[in-house]
């Protein structure tokens, strides 16, 4: 065996004897089998006398289970001499230069599973077989390397929810994050407002006066903690929230508007199909529809986009309305900045208010209420808008390590793994 193989392994060759060390690959396993033997000590002396009438007794062999940056499975099958003393008569071995004495996988193989660990769509069955041990042993790995702390509170913290029904007793784990590190601060077991003031009352003053925002949904607990627990934090609602919202309130006008039209569903009409199946139409930016001709098949007509929002729209001057504030909002949402967000704002509200639209009550209800957080989300930080848009991948990545936990109900150790995958995006 030749210097550059041992090198490859990462190990020191002075300990290795090349000329007696070998290596083989094993067809039938699909295993790569490195046979290595120990140079023989000089001056080696008792480790229980401290004589040096040492004799060798005979060779001890150990099975490791290996890895290199290219090989996640080698089987490294190490002899060691044991050595007798003829003054006290006691044996002993050579140490292993590999691993620790009583473990048989190396700290490479440890630490390359820890790096698979943070693949988020990989369960701790699938990495086992990956690295030929059993998933009992990957867990337990996780459990004594990875216990991550809270990270310290940004200048601007998004706080959010998400569904944990088996992993929690009330249902919602929630989600503290920094926009700014791109980094998940901590993961916490409830949503509750009661749990949440505990938690905060924990952080010290000088910690909390740090946040200058905080970005949330309109989840009423969020704002009574931002009160009470971060006073000198600026609320602001996330605008994904309010157009989820209001494009909820437009959904069910625009379903009552399609139901008048449902005696038709059956008859060569566009007046029930076209909100059947183009509605998306009229949630969509346009420069996002098709610009092309679309065959409405029901009639066989060829219609641009436009042509059949404005078809939709003809038949009913209540959804017109409500189309055309819906798109008022939207561009407000996109167009407004600090300075003039607080007057455009309230005139839209007088705009639904005055519309006499009963599905959009809630919405302009929802403008009074969260009135000053909205306003106060067209904040920029860094030149970005405060708000929960870059928690959505994180969200998603949580969701994925929920579906595949398969119901485990060890909250700490998915939270562990939350946080362990968030520090790679950076």
């Amino acid at each position: 065996m030749d210097y550059e193989s041992i090198k490859r392994l990462g190990l020191d060759h002075y300990n290795f004897d090349l000329n007696k060390s070998y290596e083989v690959y094993d067809s039938s396993s699909n295993n790569h089998i490195i046979y290595l033997y120990l140079n023989k000590e000089s001056s080696l002396k008792c480790p229980y006398c401290n004589e040096d009438k040492i004799f060798v007794k005979g060779t001890k062999t150990a099975r490791i289970k290996y890895a290199t940056a290219i090989e996640n499975n080698i089987s490294v099958v190490l002899h060691r001499r044991v050595y007798i003393c003829s003054h006290c008569n006691h044996s002993f071995i050579q140490k292993n230069p590999i691993v620790t004495e009583g473990r048989n996988i190396s700290i490479q193989k440890d630490l390359k599973i820890l790096e698979a660990l943070r693949d988020n769509t990989k369960t701790y069955s699938t990495i086992a077989t990956e690295f030929n041990v059993s998933p009992t042993y990957v867990i337990n790995l996780f459990d004594k390397k990875v216990d991550l702390k809270r990270l310290n509170m940004p200048t601007v913290l998004c706080i959010d929810e998400v569904y944990s029904k088996r992993l929690t007793k009330t249902s919602y784990c929630c989600i503290l994050y920094s926009p700014q590190w791109k980094k998940i601060i901590d993961v916490l077991p409830s949503r509750r407002q009661d749990y949440l003031i505990e938690y905060f009352a924990h952080i010290s003053l000088e910690e909390k006066s740090k946040i200058k925002f905080i970005s949330m949904d309109m989840w009423e607990s969020y704002r009574r903690l931002a009160k009470i627990c971060l006073p000198k934090a600026i609320i602001c609602v996330d605008s994904f929230h309010v157009i989820k919202q209001l494009n909820e309130c437009f959904r069910k006008l625009r379903i009552k508007i399609m139901n008048q039209f449902q005696h038709l569903k059956y008859e060569q009409s566009n007046y029930y199909w076209l909100f059947k199946k183009y509605h998306r139409f009229l949630l969509t930016d346009l420069s996002k529809l098709p610009d092309r001709p679309i065959k409405v098949s029901h009639s066989g007509m060829y219609l641009y986009k436009d042509q059949i929002i404005k078809y939709m729209l003809e038949l009913s001057p209540d959804l017109e309305l409500a189309y055309n504030l819906k798109e008022e909002y939207r561009n407000f949402n996109s167009s407004a900045t600090i300075d003039n967000a607080l007057e455009w704002l309230d005139e839209l509200i007088v705009k639904f208010k005055t519309s006499h639209i009963t599905e959009y009550i809630p919405f302009w209800k929802l403008l009074q209420n969260w009135h000053d957080e909205i306003i106060n989300s067209f904040n920029r930080v860094n030149g970005y808008r405060v708000s929960n848009g870059p928690m959505e991948r994180i969200n998603r990545d949580i969701k994925t390590i929920y579906r595949l936990s398969f119901g485990s109900t060890n909250f700490e150790r998915i939270r562990n793994r939350i946080i362990y995958l968030s520090l790679i995006h950076i």
